[in-house]
């Protein structure tokens, strides 16, 4: 069999074996769990995870509904929490940071975090044959009470905690092979396309996000137009709309939110743009906004230039992600109708070319010449 000694492939497929354990039932999962956890969050100074989420997407665990509530039976000498999705209408969403933190077991001495259990059980006899010293009277705690007397709930407890992080990081392997798709896997954050029985007139976002991956394109620009309903009834100082960018790269953002009766592009922490929309509110406009390479941004609506400004500097596209209906961290979110979304890239040359569009209607955008500052634009 042929080598391969490529640091993405062995990164990568450290994931695979994991995942393999799972779906066989594998006692490997005993060893590969904990070391997959390891590796992908807690090696520094380059933890895997930033290496396999390139686009920076969020990531959330779907949990049971009582996972913030122990079980009144007891194992052994612990309560432990219900993680496993049973009823998909009981589900709680929360972020993977706070999931890894959640305690999961508790005893009338001490209490376990998801990491602490992975990290105690690869301790003890996976990655090291012995505890940490500073963890040691905890560790050999829960080995002795749990682990030594209860393998079954212990591989039982692995398997629910591996279907979560599996769920997760399929969609990054996804990525990672080239899926352009726009993605929104958590149920409760999920855009509507009807409401009340009813098939809305575009997909309705309210505490909803749908997000894009984007790949770096050296000495190109990025292009991003809308096909847009912005609500008059909604009354937020910021309703945010679009942000692309990524949260540990501070080269390139834009970010686009309304307030009220304006239209508010910030680009890059150095530039905003502010349009009056208040005779555009409650219909459909075509919104675009172009940062070219040479760092001039054009914004339009309905094909017609309103605006140019500079950035005085030199711009090229960055790997990050387009999120729709919330900022970049996901925690302030927006409410529109939108019917299309159009990412390209522009060149020196002022040539376009699709990235990714995506809409309710197949639609054909060709690549087009539109310089900075020409009047009439098409999409």
């Amino acid at each position: 069999m042929e080598k391969n000694l490529n640091r993405n492939i062995r990164g990568v497929k450290h994931y695979l074996n994991f995942k393999k354990d799972f779906e066989s039932e594998s006692e490997r999962l005993f060893d590969s769990l904990p070391l997959f956890y390891r590796i992908m969050f807690l090696d520094q100074p380059n933890p895997w995870i930033e290496q396999i989420n390139r686009f920076d997407f969020l990531r959330l665990a779907v949990v049971s509904s009582d996972f913030n509530n122990f079980q009144k039976t007891l194992i052994g000498k612990f309560l432990y929490k219900k993680i496993e999705v049973i009823d998909k209408k009981k589900i709680l969403e929360i972020k993977l940071e706070d999931f890894f933190q959640s305690i999961i077991l508790k005893t009338t001495e001490y209490s376990f975090t998801i990491q602490e259990f992975l990290l105690m059980l690869a301790y003890n006899g996976g990655l090291h044959m012995k505890p940490d010293k500073k963890d040691e009277d905890k560790s050999i705690y829960i080995y002795e009470n749990l682990f030594e007397k209860f393998p079954d709930f212990t591989f039982d407890l692995l398997k629910s905690i591996s279907k979560i992080l599996l769920e997760i990081f399929d969609e990054f392997h996804s990525l990672l092979v080239g899926d352009n798709n726009g993605h929104s896997p958590n149920s409760n954050f999920q855009a509507m396309i009807a409401k009340d029985g009813k098939i809305l007139d575009g997909i309705y976002f309210k505490r909803a996000f749908m997000q894009f991956p984007v790949r770096q394109k050296k000495n190109k620009g990025i292009r991003i137009s809308l096909f847009i309903k912005l609500l008059s009834s909604n009354k937020s100082e910021k309703n945010h709309i679009l942000w692309y960018g990524h949260r540990l790269d501070k080269e390139l953002s834009i970010g686009i939110y309304q307030s009220k009766n304006k239209l508010i592009f910030h680009i890059s922490d150095s530039k905003t743009i502010v349009l009056d929309i208040k005779e555009l509110l409650d219909d459909y406009f075509l919104l675009e906004i172009c940062l070219y390479p040479n760092g001039k941004i054009s914004v339009a609506i309905n094909e017609n230039l309103k605006k140019v400004e500079d950035l005085n500097k030199n711009v090229s596209i960055i790997d990050g992600k387009i999120i729709l209906g919330t900022n970049l961290n996901g925690t302030l979110f927006g409410e529109f109708y939108e019917q299309m979304i159009a990412i390209q890239s522009i060149d020196k040359l002022n040539q376009t070319r699709n990235l990714r569009v995506y809409g309710l209607k197949k639609m054909n955008i060709q690549s087009k010449h539109i310089p900075y500052n020409i009047i009439k634009r098409e999409t």
